[in-house]
């Protein structure tokens, strides 16, 4: 007992030093955003279903986008059931034909397995199953995934996986915990600064649970972390760049005694943010997603009921995210709709992916603002 303390005691404290250092940078940071604005966009309404897949009875949950000059790509977890061995990462391109607003859905394709990990994680470690998996950045092949090595969820880590062609090169776990870097997730798009450096929208997921910002260079390495909730029980924020300066985060209110969508705002570049804000919007316990329009307006995709998941609504803020309101329902049927997610697409119209039919499926539909102007 006593060597397996010593060992545990010496873990940790080598897991503090190499966190430490880690998070140590010789260059200041930026705090500037970078400001992406997306095209204008005219023309007629359009909502089109552009992917519609069921993978019963295996289960199909959190997809994210990818995003590349002439595609996207969507990718999610698959597998019996969530934390399963034989949980594999899954993906379709979606692709614009003729030149026009006609997107297509490939065929559906396996991205990666845990073993592909396996064998090109550096040092040398298993993984036993697979979570949520996201673009390192816009544009870039890299991805980062949640693994789990030992337990389940509360003791995951974020990898990043890095690609030569089609094939896994290269697989590091970001250290981002002294306590043997566990519990840290990933679920939301990253965003970029103007010093070219990206951050995660991280969430903390044992015990006390929040979310953070995470500074990462060019190469992966994590430079600088920054608590956005201030507190407990608010996670998977989805974070929305309103100006070099400014921004909103909008998370999953991870309390069983409240009901409310959490905010929370930053007018430093996301150094500090302020005390979470509960909106006049219900979530049970579900993550959301949105994305700023060119007009400066933030569209929201969420569960509108405070208890349950059936339902998915859009609802859309001109004020940064404080007052909201509803303009279309798109789910309101049986099983839970849940994990949506946001892309801008090359034409200025947008993507929004989520699962469907309790985690049995993946729903894409392409859109633009004639349309959400529409309704």
């Amino acid at each position: 007992m006593k060597g397996f303390r010593f060992q545990a005691l010496t873990a940790c404290s080598l897991s503090i030093i190499l966190t430490a250092y880690v998070l140590t940078t010789e260059e200041p940071l930026s705090w500037e955003f970078a400001v992406v604005e997306s095209p204008a966009t005219g023309g007629d309404p359009l909502f089109m279903t552009v992917f519609d897949y069921e993978s019963s009875p295996a289960s199909a949950h959190a997809p994210a986008i990818r995003t590349f000059e002439d595609r996207v790509q969507v990718v999610w977890f698959e597998g019996t059931r969530e934390s399963h061995e034989d949980v594999v990462i899954k993906s379709v391109d979606i692709t614009l034909k003729d030149g026009q607003s006609d997107w297509k859905a490939e065929d559906v394709s396996e991205f990666f397995d845990r073993h592909d990990l396996v064998r090109a994680t550096q040092p040398s470690q298993e993984i036993w199953s697979l979570g949520n998996t996201i673009q390192f950045a816009e544009g870039e092949k890299a991805a980062l995934a949640t693994v789990v090595s030992v337990g389940g969820w509360a003791a995951a880590s974020i990898a990043r996986v890095e690609f030569v062609g089609d094939e896994v090169s290269t697989v590091r776990k970001l250290r981002l915990s002294p306590m043997l870097n566990r519990s840290y997730l990933v679920r939301n798009s990253t965003l970029r600064y103007v010093d070219g450096s990206v951050a995660i929208p991280a969430y903390f997921e044992m015990g006390n649970a929040f979310g953070e910002l995470v500074r990462l260079d060019q190469a992966g390495n994590v430079v600088d972390k920054r608590r956005i909730t201030q507190g407990r029980f608010a996670i998977q924020p989805e974070v929305v760049v309103l100006g070099p300066k400014k921004a909103v985060a909008l998370s999953r209110n991870y309390d069983k005694d409240s009901d409310r969508l959490i905010a929370s705002w930053t007018e430093d570049g996301g150094q500090s943010w302020g005390a979470p804000k509960l909106l006049g919007l219900p979530n049970p316990n579900s993550p959301v997603a949105a994305t700023r329009l060119n007009d400066g307006r933030v569209l929201m995709a969420f569960n509108d009921d405070p208890t349950h998941n059936h339902t998915l609504t859009l609802a859309i803020s001109a004020d940064d995210g404080h007052e909201w309101e509803r303009i279309a329902v798109l789910e309101n049927g049986e099983g839970e709709v849940r994990y949506p997610d946001f892309a801008q697409l090359p034409d200025g119209s947008l993507l929004l992916v989520y699962s469907f039919g309790s985690k049995k499926g993946i729903r894409a539909h392409v859109l633009n603002n004639a349309w959400v102007d529409a309704q």
